[in-house]
């Protein structure tokens, strides 16, 4: 996103606040929120505009075998990221096909570019839906600020803020304490993964 557009985020959000009669975290709460919906329409605009890249026939509709490419982009796995805060995965045409197949409204066989931004949507959020580590993650996503896997200082007051900490308890947290969340979130995953199931 552009230094203009979040410059112009902020200056709503202060305007709003202050038309309201609220104050700076009443500001923040706005930019945030401003903020997720602006990457939900960066993103979908992305995918979009990958769509027009990947319809290689130039037919104007998407079949199976160019939705696969276009899911395992690097356009789409940065819109994915932008919009969910994790990292992408590989799609294999099995493993879209029955997306695919809902978002085919019209029973074509072939996406549209509406039909494709359906299927986008459903498949970018369904990993996070069924695993609560990358739903943790991506959450977590949203307070680090500079997206490097690490919340410091003022995140960690975020965090601590968003879990009903007082905030009397929050005032000096050194810039040096520091929380590797992905770090922690992948050794949670591997110690799940190794434990025997019981069945």
């Amino acid at each position: 996103m552009s230094g203009d557009t979040l410059e112009a985020t902020a200056a709503m959000a202060g305007a709003f606040a202050q038309a309201t009669g609220g104050n700076e975290n009443d500001a923040a709460e706005v930019q945030e929120k401003t903020m997720t919906v602006l990457n939900v329409i960066s993103s979908l605009a992305r995918a979009s505009n990958a769509w027009e890249l990947y319809d290689t026939n130039k037919d104007g509709v998407l079949s199976l075998e160019e939705t696969e490419a276009l899911f395992n982009s690097a356009e789409i796995c940065e819109a994915t990221q932008l919009l969910t805060n994790t990292s992408c995965t590989y799609h294999t045409a099995e493993d879209l096909a029955p997306y695919f197949k809902r978002a085919d409204t019209d029973n074509s066989g072939t996406l549209t570019r509406t039909e494709f931004l359906a299927l986008y949507l459903a498949v970018a959020t369904e990993r996070i839906k069924k695993n609560p580590l990358l739903l943790a993650e991506a959450l977590l996503g949203f307070i680090d600020k500079d997206k490097n896997g690490v919340l410091e200082g003022g995140e960690i007051k975020a965090l601590l803020t968003i879990l009903g900490f007082p905030a009397i308890l929050l005032l000096p947290i050194p810039s040096f304490i520091k929380l590797e969340y992905k770090v922690i979130l992948r050794t949670i995953g591997s110690m799940l993964e190794k434990r025997p199931v019981k069945g």
